[in-house]
C-alpha cells in the first residue's frame, strides 16, 4: 500500500498524510532544535537531582554530627 501525501496550502514544512489524514511537520531543523532542547532539559533535571541528593546527604551528616554533641 503506497502512502500518499499532499502539501498543506501556505505551509512550507507541512504535509497531509492521505492514509491517516494526519498533518505531518517535515521541518528537520525544527526537530533537531527540539531534541537539543529536550536533552538540555534532561541534563538540567539530572543536575538538579544530584544537587538535591548532595544537600540531603549534607543534612544527614550535620544531623549526625549534632546528635553526637
Amino acid at each position: 500500500m503506497e502512502n500518499k501525501n499532499i502539501k498543506v496550502k501556505n505551509e512550507r514544512h507541512l504535509i497531509r498524510d492521505l492514509h491517516s489524514n494526519a498533518i505531518v511537520n517535515q521541518d528537520e531543523d525544527a526537530y533537531i532544535r527540539y531534541l537539543t532542547m529536550v536533552n538540555k532539559n534532561k541534563r538540567k533535571d539530572n543536575e538538579i537531582d544530584m544537587l538535591k541528593n548532595d544537600v540531603k546527604e549534607i543534612k544527614e551528616l550535620l544531623t549526625k554530627l549534632l546528635e553526637r554533641n
